[in-house]
C-alpha cells in the first residue's frame, strides 16, 4: 500500500501545465518549442500550451525594450492529475541561451513544484499589480 501511495505521491508532484509566451519565443533563434514540445511529450501529466502573453502585451514589450532584454518566458502551474492547481504559477525566464534552455527542460523533466533546481536569473519575478495603485 505503501508503494501506491508513493506512486500517487510521484504522479501528483508531476503534473503541470506549462504555458509558453508565444509572443516571446518566437524573438529567439532557439529552438524553444521543439526542445520543451519534446520534454513535456516525456511527462505523463505535464501539458504544454503556446499562447499570447498571459502578463500582458504591454509587459512583454517593457521587458524588451527596459533592457531586460530578449528571451522566452513559460508560466508553470502545478497541478494534480485533475488539473487542480497545486501553488502558485512561476515564472521562469527569460530564456536567452540553450544552456538556459536545457536547465529549464531538465527542471521541467522532473517535478516542477518550486523553482528550486533552475538557475537564479531564470526564475523570474511576477508583476506585483499592487505596485501600480502606489503610482
Amino acid at each position: 500500500m505503501d508503494d501506491d501511495r508513493r506512486s500517487t505521491e510521484q504522479e501528483t508532484r508531476a503534473a503541470f501545465t506549462a504555458i509558453l509566451c508565444a509572443d516571446c519565443a518566437n524573438s529567439d533563434d532557439l529552438p524553444v518549442l521543439d526542445v520543451l514540445r519534446n520534454t513535456v511529450r516525456s511527462c505523463p501529466h505535464g501539458v504544454l500550451v503556446r499562447s499570447r502573453c498571459q502578463l500582458g502585451q504591454l509587459w512583454c514589450h517593457l521587458r524588451k525594450t527596459a533592457g531586460a532584454g530578449r528571451g522566452a518566458v513559460v508560466l508553470v502551474q502545478p497541478c494534480d492529475t485533475d488539473r487542480k492547481p497545486l501553488g502558485a504559477v512561476l515564472l521562469v525566464g527569460p530564456i536567452r541561451t540553450a544552456d538556459d534552455l536545457a536547465a529549464v527542460a531538465q527542471w521541467l523533466a522532473t517535478t516542477p513544484n518550486t523553482t528550486d533546481g533552475l538557475p537564479a536569473h531564470l526564475c523570474g519575478a511576477l508583476p506585483n499589480p499592487q505596485h501600480a495603485s502606489r503610482n
